[in-house]
């Protein structure tokens, strides 16, 4: 007797096969390939698709688990040591940021009748996406950048507050009381607690056997997240929370790099299914039925909610390019919005055209994220020449004057290190050691203070400002050394070295070969790729280059 299989493993296999055939569609003409899978989903869903999924209710349960690993693999890389000092930013922003945003979100909702309903989508409206982000900032090495760090802290307020919402949500006749607040706090500190408990007494000796063979670390991690998971679906918080936490109970060791990298195939299968059970749930017609209200609140979350966040982080002094990125990065909606609008759907405080609406604006505004987030270096130049950073300086003159170490006499004939965390953090003490003279140019306020605590020359600004250029000299320098994470950056350095000094040797750093190959087109002398060198093989090539000009004096 022949057992057929089962429903669900065909509709798997069409989630897959659709979604690796139009990645390299999207490969080819240089698209994210999250918009491939959305399309993927679109195409075999039951709404406009050729209806092949039958079972997906079950395949959105799955999805869920693509927002778990992905937050299991950023609770794995969290060093609370480096957010001590952006915990109070993202706290007092992110907060801010919601009461802003809700109450014009309410006014929208209200002018276009919903009602009552617009408190719900004030609240909606407010979160982002934790899910799309922390893939963009973990797939662009960004996670430990100050914005990385900033975004990463609002996010996780804006889940605590979701988590909240929800049970007031089952009831409607619920009021907030000091019993409820207290219990889930007490229930959210339970979890912590025994994460912390696992982390200190439990991994430290389970993780030394279980390094020695891969398959039992593999497994040994799975199991302490489906632990989590289990947990926070008791304690009734949603299971992404289960997932983070069970990320950080094995934080900070050895093996987390090992973890992350033997996970990282899981999260990516489940990523796949969750982007491409949101194409599933497009619904063109509610978008062409009630365009203005979606294009009314597609814009206020694509556009007003990146500029809120933008302003916040302006005013609080952390330049530019930090507070673009923020606001760009999070100008989307949250994929808690789905579940919350279902609570609503259910208790019968959400109509069902609003439903469907608000599902089409969440996926609508996640799969433009990809694109604004590649496009946010070209808009902050486009600002930066109307002089906005100014409110920054202005507001806060002498704190950044204070944290820099700049030479009183011009540089000549020195090396610049653009960036000076990790892989650029060696090379600067390398220079040091060996008594070079060369400057720092970089963004992260608490690197620029420590290296300038040390007696290094650096300036705290963006690559690709040309007033930085000019004040650390680039034009006279005889090395450039570019470790940032972004190709589009590096590319508008080097071509503006290059034009004005053909001599200067530029060694730049590139995220992916494809990087690599722009870079050297925009005419990098030499170009690394962390992933096949390391940070000290760079180190031997600057070496190289300076002793042979000493030979050559």
């Amino acid at each position: 007797m022949v057992v057929s299989p089962s429903p669900i493993l065909f509709d798997i296999g069409f989630i897959i096969i659709f979604s690796a055939v139009l990645a390299y569609f999207a490969r080819f003409l240089r698209q994210p390939a999250i918009v491939a899978y959305v399309v993927a989903g679109v195409l075999i869903g039951p709404i406009h698709g050729l209806g092949l999924i039958s079972n997906f209710e079950e395949i959105k349960l799955l999805s869920e688990l693509g927002i778990v690993f992905l937050l299991f693999s950023v609770g794995l890389e969290i060093d609370f040591r480096k957010f001590k000092n952006v915990g109070l930013a993202a706290l007092s922003g992110g907060a801010l940021q919601i009461v802003i945003t809700f109450l014009l979100g309410f006014a929208i909702a209200s002018v276009f009748g919903m009602g009552h309903m617009g408190v719900y989508f004030g609240l909606l409206l407010a979160l982002s996406s934790t899910m799309i982000v922390t893939k963009i900032l973990v797939d662009k090495d960004e996670l430990n950048t100050m914005h990385g760090r900033i975004m990463l802290g609002i996010l996780l307020l804006q889940d605590i507050i979701a988590v909240v919402a929800l049970p007031l949500l089952r009831d409607v006749g619920m009021f907030i009381t000091f019993d409820f607040v207290a219990s889930i706090i007490l229930k959210g500190v339970g979890l912590f607690a025994i994460a912390i408990l696992l982390n200190k007494f439990f991994f430290p000796r389970i993780l030394d056997y279980a390094a020695e063979r891969h398959e039992i670390l593999f497994i040994t991690a799975i199991g302490n997240c489906f632990f989590f998971i289990g947990a926070s679906a008791v304690l009734d918080f949603s299971i992404a929370v289960g997932g983070f936490i069970a990320g950080l109970s094995m934080a900070n060791f050895p093996y987390n790099i090992e973890i992350a990298g033997e996970t990282h195939a899981l999260r990516d299968f489940f990523a796949i299914i969750f982007f491409s059970t949101l194409g599933m749930q497009i619904d063109f017609g509610v978008i062409q039925g009630m365009f203005p209200v979606f294009i009314t609140l597609f814009l206020f979350i694509v556009i007003i909610k990146p500029l809120i966040f933008s302003m916040i982080y302006l005013f609080m002094g952390y330049g530019g390019r930090t507070s673009n990125s923020i606001g760009m990065g999070l100008g989307q909606g949250s994929e808690f919005m789905f579940i919350i609008a279902m609570e609503m759907f259910i208790a019968g405080m959400l109509a069902p055209e609003f439903y469907s609406l608000l599902l089409s604006l969440v996926v609508v505004s996640i799969v433009a994220t990809p694109y604004f987030m590649r496009g946010r270096n070209l808009i902050y130049r486009t600002f930066s020449r109307m002089r906005i950073d100014r409110i920054s300086h202005l507001i806060h003159p002498r704190s950044i004057h204070e944290i820099e170490y700049f030479p009183q006499k011009e540089l000549e004939n020195h090396v610049i290190v653009f960036g000076a965390d990790r892989m650029g953090g060696r090379i600067v003490k390398y220079l040091k050691n060996k008594g070079e003279k060369f400057l720092v140019a970089e963004r992260n306020p608490e690197i620029v203070k420590n290296l300038g605590s040390m007696g290094i020359y650096t300036v705290y600004g963006d690559a690709d400002n040309d007033e930085i250029l000019k004040k650390i000299n680039l034009y006279k320098a005889r090395l450039v050394i570019l470790t940032l994470p972004y190709a589009d950056i590096s590319s508008f350095v080097i071509r503006k070295a290059k034009r004005f000094n053909k001599d200067v040797k530029i060694f730049a750093r590139a995220h992916s070969e494809m990087d690599a190959e722009r870079l050297y087109m925009a005419g990098a002398d030499v170009v690394i790729v962390p992933e096949f060198v390391s940070a000290e093989k760079i180190i031997k090539k600057v070496e190289h280059f300076l002793h042979g000009k000493k030979h050559e004096s």
